[in-house]
C-alpha cells in the first residue's frame, strides 16, 4: 500500500536518502527543504519549509496535503549545528539550534498528528545526531 512520506530536511544527506528510499518502495514523497531543494530529486514533491517558522511549517503541509494527500509518516530529520566552544556560543546560537532540531519536529508533528489521529494510522520517526549519544568535545 502506497502511503504519504513528509521526510523533514530532504534535501540532502540522511533526509534524501530516507526519502528516495521510500519512493523506491512505492509511496508519494515530499521533502522540506529551508535553502536550495535538491538537483537529483526526481519524483519527490520539494516544498520550502523552515522549520523554525510555525507558518512555514502549516503551508508547506496545505500544499503537500492539496498535492499528494494528507501526511501518514513523517520522518523528523530537519537540524542545524552551529558547532562551538560552549564558551563562545552565545544564548542566540543555542536557541537557533534548540529551535530547528528539537521544536521544529514538534511543529511538524503537531501538525500531522490530528489528521494521522482521524485516519486511525500514522507513523513519526524523529532523526537525532549520533553526537547526542557519543558527545563531541566543546
Amino acid at each position: 500500500m502506497s502511503r504519504v512520506v513528509l521526510v523533514t530536511g530532504g534535501n540532502r544527506g540522511i533526509g534524501l536518502a530516507c526519502a528516495k528510499a521510500f519512493a523506491a518502495a512505492g509511496h508519494k514523497v515530499a521533502i522540506t527543504h529551508r535553502s536550495a531543494a535538491p538537483t537529483d530529486a526526481g519524483d519527490l514533491l520539494c516544498v520550502q519549509c523552515d522549520v523554525t517558522d510555525t507558518e512555514q511549517v502549516e503551508a508547506a503541509f496545505t500544499e503537500i496535503e492539496e498535492k499528494l494527500g494528507p501526511v501518514e509518516v513523517l520522518v523528523s530529520n530537519a537540524g542545524m549545528t552551529i558547532d562551538k566552544l560552549v564558551l563562545r556560543m552565545t544564548d542566540e546560537d543555542f536557541s537557533d539550534v534548540i529551535d530547528a532540531n528539537l521544536v521544529g519536529g514538534f511543529r511538524a508533528a503537531r501538525r500531522a498528528v490530528p489528521k494521522m489521529m482521524r485516519a486511525r494510522w500514522g507513523r513519526i520517526i524523529f532523526i537525532g545526531s549520533v553526537v547526542g549519544s557519543v558527545g563531541q568535545a566543546g
